[in-house]
C-alpha cells in the first residue's frame, strides 16, 4: 500500500498558509474533543516538514493546553530554532482559531553508530496468542455511561491485544503496571518519520490510567475527570509502526488529581525502540 493511502494519511496532509503556518483539516467524527495522540502526532509531522532529510525524531515533549473541538482545522506554527551539524531542535504551536491548544518541542538527529546497552523485554505472551482488544471493549460496552461510548465503540485503527486482562468497568484493584501489543492495521510506506507519527499516536492509549489500577478506579467512572497534561517521548533504535509493538506502562504515584505514567515500547525481536513519559489529571466529583 503506498504511504498516502491508509486510513491516518489524512491527518498529516497540510495546506501551507501564509508565514509558512501548515493547516489540518477538521477530523470531525464522534468525539467531544480530539484525541490528544493525534494531535501530538500532526504536531511532530509539521516539526518534521522543516527538518533536512536524514534527521529523524530522537525527542518530543509536549504540553496539552487545552481540548481541541473536532469541528475546526488546527494550524501549526513551527519555529526553527537551530541546526546544527549533528542536531535540529523545533518548537511547534498548535492552535485552533486564537486558542492555543498544544505546545511541542522536538529535536532531531543524524543517525550515528556506537555501542547499545538497553532494558529487557518482558517475557510476555506472543500478540498473535492473545484476543483482539475488541473482544473485551464489545463485552463491556453495555455497561458503560453514555459519554464514554462514544470514545470506546470506534475502530481507532490499531489492532490492540492486551497482556493482561483488561477492564473498563469496576476493575479489581491491581498493580500499576499493564501490557499492549499494538500495530496499524494498515500497511504504511517506508518512510521512518512517518512510522515515528503512528507512534506517537498510539503512546497516548491507555498510560493515563496505569495509576488508576491500585485504587481501583474506572476509567468509565461517572465521577471521573481525565485528561493528558503533558506527553513525553523518546525514540531509540528503527522499527516499524504497522509491526508488532510491546508497548509495556507502570506508574511510580497517583495523588493531588494527577497521576504519571512510564512506558517503554519493544519491537516483537526484542529491541527497545521508544520511551515515555505522561502526567495526567485524575479529578474525581465529589459524591
Amino acid at each position: 500500500m503506498d504511504e498516502t493511502d491508509h486510513r491516518f494519511a489524512h491527518l498529516f496532509r497540510f495546506e501551507e498558509g501564509d508565514g509558512g503556518v501548515l493547516r489540518a483539516a477538521p477530523t470531525g467524527g464522534p468525539l467531544f474533543r480530539l484525541f490528544g495522540g493525534q494531535v501530538l502526532a500532526q504536531a511532530l509531522a509539521a516539526a518534521q516538514h522543516s527538518v533536512a532529510a536524514g534527521r529523524l525524531a530522537h525527542s518530543c515533549h509536549a504540553y496539552f493546553v487545552r481540548a481541541g473541538r473536532v469541528d475546526r482545522p488546527i494550524d501549526f506554527t513551527v519555529s526553527r530554532d537551530t541546526d546544527g551539524r549533528s542536531f535540529s531542535a523545533r518548537r511547534v504551536e498548535a492552535r485552533q482559531g486564537d486558542e492555543l491548544i498544544l505546545t511541542l518541542s522536538a529535536s532531531f538527529h543524524a543517525a550515528e553508530p556506537g555501542p547499545v546497552q538497553q532494558a529487557a523485554m518482558p517475557d510476555v505472551p506472543d500478540p498473535l496468542d492473545l484476543p483482539p482488544q475488541e473482544q473485551a471493549i464489545a463485552a463491556a460496552l453495555p455497561h458503560m455511561p453514555p459519554h464514554r461510548l462514544v470514545f470506546w465503540d470506534r475502530d481507532i485503527g490499531l489492532d490492540v491485544r492486551a497482556v493482561e486482562p483488561f477492564h473498563t468497568v469496576d476493575p479489581p484493584r491491581a498493580p500499576a503496571r499493564r501490557s499492549f501489543w499494538f500495530r496499524t492495521r494498515d500497511r504504511l510506506g517506508d518512510d521512518p518519520g512517518e512510522h515515528q507519527r503512528m507512534l506517537a499516536f498510539a503512546s497516548d492509549l491507555y498510560i493515563l490510567h496505569t495509576g488508576l489500577l491500585p485504587l481501583g478506579i474506572s476509567w468509565s467512572d461517572h465521577g471521573l475527570s481525565d485528561v493528558s497534561l503533558d506527553h513525553a517521548l523518546w525514540f531509540h533504535q528503527p522499527f516499524r509502526a504497522d509491526e508488532w509493538l510491546l508497548y509495556t506502562m507502570d506508574s511510580p504515584y497517583a495523588g493531588g488529581a494527577r497521576t504519571l505514567g512510564r512506558g517503554t515500547i519493544f519491537a516483537r525481536d526484542g529491541r527497545l525502540v521508544a520511551s515515555v513519559a505522561q502526567e495526567g489529571l485524575i479529578r474525581l466529583a465529589r459524591q
